[in-house]
């Protein structure tokens, strides 16, 4: 009768496992100082937003300023805000 344990598959799911475990590690060694990751880069990609706006809402004045029958009504005036406690 054949043996009923596998231990090929059993030994790749150890070294998955302990992969994952190193990828976990490697993540806290960069960023494990940084508590507030997460909300640095929130607010980051919020103020490239804010800027990214303002380039939209200049390019439109310069537009209408330069062809004043045209008039492309886009509501830029969205407003994300995001405070910390």
């Amino acid at each position: 009768m054949a043996e009923p344990h596998n231990y090929r598959a059993v030994g790749f799911s150890m070294i998955l496992v302990s992969a994952s475990l190193v990828v976990i590690a490697l993540l806290y060694l960069a960023i494990g100082d940084d508590v507030l990751y997460s909300d640095r880069v929130g607010k980051q990609k919020q103020f490239e937003y804010k800027q990214f706006l303002e380039e939209e809402k200049q390019k439109m004045e310069q537009a209408e300023s330069t062809e004043p029958g045209k008039n492309i009504s886009l509501n830029l005036n969205e407003d994300m805000s995001m405070e910390s406690p």
